[in-house]
């Protein structure tokens, strides 16, 4: 009789050379990993192959976990979760195969089990995607020359195929970069040293109970509940029942004060603390093997647990309380968690845990905080030199001789190459080149122009006064005749305003005075915006108005990020880069 439910620790080479064939049923969403997602998976597999080189240990990678509807001998396996890693490894496979020639027979192994021709037997693939997609898949990847034809194809595609292509261009580039010996360990160690745990159910409703366990927030945070039952369990045996249930009731307080949700991904946020490294294997394992300073179950609650918690709630929320800096200090804090990563998270915590009881130091710690943040997010800086950063910030903090003065924390401190870099990026294409980070800055930037004490409201969208495509016999056409010098300004943030979102389609492509009257006078109220109201006093929108208003802008970051270059140069390597009104 099938079992209900089986779950195994798989190395890549168990599942992609046994028995599996999964088919990724056609109810599932197509193929949607982008390049962010393919590098990542990429970059990590390089890292840790890497580690495992330096180090001469094996030590088994973790890729995810699956979710499959299988019977016991049936090698057919519908896949519940897993399609986008799953699709994605083949992908790499493919490429693999494409750049080590010598083991192409190897690694098509993973790609299909060659049937015999003789007998009659077709290839069995080891991953059929969802119908629509099959034939495109197979004979684009999987098959012997499938990745050259599709990277070199220019035809017109959109959807799951535009995002094979992108994924198998990207992956192709980065494997072609890496030394023969490289190429070699990689497949070596995925194969070798890699694993997904596999969950595998006959029954339907059971798979997707699983699923829902394992994706939907709020229950996506089982491994706080198994450190849980680990800690407490200790407790109860080295302490008693009554110290095991008073420190019960202790969790539980604390989980329910943050919320479940922020309460796992404190225990994220500690892990990294200790690991000072990407999480690699799951939070339950590293959180075992990093978070070990206080190796007393009731100590890792006191000390660890405990405070962090505190003053993550102070994090999370900006709302330090203070007789001095606070509101300094919570104002650097909502900037900081407007940016759309928290790696910036753990070095926070270790600081704050450590300086409480001096706001003046934590105004001044927060200040840096948020100009290196935002440089790394301007910047584009990747996620492995992100955490790179702060885990070096993190040493910095931690020693006890460490009394919190900010000239010691060189992590904090930019070069002046970095600070050009920073500002050229400011000053350059903030809508199209920095999507993750255009609304936070032209907020910040309102912020700063704006009087001290006023709130910025919440329902906001990025307006473009000059716009994207300026309607023929406009106005905009004759200010801007350059076509060329028209799109250099159209998504600079001189050229981006602030607007209640309620407004901003129907200020549309108008003309510049009609546009003028919808940001002012839509509903008979005017802009609540500084650098939205400036527009309003202004008669025309030219490309000489819009050379001075970027020079004050980026002038109002740099000051506010002391941006100016410490070492001597001359004007013209200093100015800020701005077009001419000539273009």
């Amino acid at each position: 009789m099938a079992k209900t439910l089986e779950a195994h620790d798989k190395l890549i080479r168990e599942i992609f050379e046994g028995s599996y064939q999964f088919e990724i049923p056609d109810y599932q969403r197509p193929y949607a990993w982008t390049t962010e997602q393919a590098t990542e998976l990429f970059d990590d597999l390089c890292s840790a192959m890497q580690d495992a080189r330096v180090s001469g240990a094996s030590s088994q990678y973790f890729l995810g976990s699956i979710v499959l509807i299988k019977n016991d001998r049936d090698p057919k396996s519908s896949v519940v979760d897993g399609q986008q890693r799953l699709s994605t490894l083949t992908m790499l496979f493919a490429v693999l195969r494409t750049v080590m020639p010598d083991a192409a027979d190897d690694i098509t192994d993973f790609l299909y089990k060659k049937g015999k021709v003789s007998l009659g037997e077709k290839n069995e693939y080891r991953l059929t995607a969802r119908e629509e997609d099959a034939n495109f898949f197979r004979t684009n990847i999987q098959e012997p020359g499938g990745i050259a034809q599709l990277v070199a194809s220019t035809d017109k595609l959109e959807d799951s195929r535009l995002r094979y292509r992108e994924n198998a261009t990207l992956l192709l580039g980065k494997a072609k970069a890496l030394p023969p010996a490289d190429l070699i360990a990689l497949w070596q160690f995925l194969a070798n040293d890699c694993s997904l745990v596999v969950i595998s159910t006959p029954d339907l409703e059971a798979a997707y109970r699983i699923f829902s366990v394992l994706n939907n927030r709020g229950l996506d945070l089982a491994p706080i509940d198994i450190i849980k039952a680990q800690v407490l369990g200790l407790i109860r045996t080295t302490a008693g029942d009554v110290k095991s249930r008073a420190y019960a009731k202790e969790w539980s307080r604390i989980e329910n004060a943050l919320g479940r949700d922020a309460f796992g991904d404190l225990f994220g946020h500690i892990r990294t603390i200790y690991a000072k490294q990407k999480q690699r294997a799951t939070l339950v394992k590293e959180f075992q093997e990093h978070v070990t300073e206080y190796k007393a179950p009731i100590d890792l609650i006191d000390k660890v647990i405990k405070p962090y918690a505190e003053v993550w709630d102070f994090v999370r929320d900006a709302d330090f309380e203070a007789t001095e800096h606070a509101e300094t200090i919570n104002e650097h804090l909502s900037w900081l968690n407007r940016v759309d990563f928290k790696d910036w998270v753990p070095p926070a915590l270790v600081y704050f845990k450590r300086f409480r009881q001096k706001p003046k130091l934590l105004a001044e710690f927060f200040e840096s905080l948020e100009r290196v943040t935002y440089f790394l997010l301007v910047t584009k800086v990747g996620i492995n030199e992100r955490i790179e950063t702060y885990a070096a910030l993190t040493k910095e903090i931690e020693p006890e001789t460490f009394k919190g003065e900010l000239a010691e924390l060189t992590t904090l401190a930019l070069t002046d190459a970095q600070k050009r870099k920073f500002v050229a990026a400011l000053d350059g294409d903030v809508y199209d080149d920095l999507p993750k980070a255009r609304m936070a800055l032209v907020l910040r930037l309102e912020s700063l122009v704006r009087a001290p004490g006023v709130q910025l409201q919440s329902a906001v969208s990025l307006e473009h006064v000059l716009p994207q495509t300026p309607p023929d016999g406009s106005d905009w056409l004759q200010w801007f005749p350059d076509e060329d010098e028209r799109e250099a300004w159209t998504h600079r943030l001189a050229n981006l305003v602030p607007l209640d979102r309620n407004k901003n389609s129907s200020a549309s492509n108008y003309d510049f005075a009609k546009k003028k009257n919808v940001y002012f006078k839509g509903k008979g109220t005017a802009s609540p915006f500084v650098l939205t109201q400036e527009v309003r006093s202004e008669g025309t929108w030219t490309p000489a108005l819009l050379i001075e208003r970027q020079k004050r802008l980026v002038g109002v970051l740099e000051n506010h990020w002391e941006l100016t270059i410490t070492k001597t140069g001359t004007a013209d390597q200093q100015a800020v880069n701005l077009p001419t009104a000539q273009g």
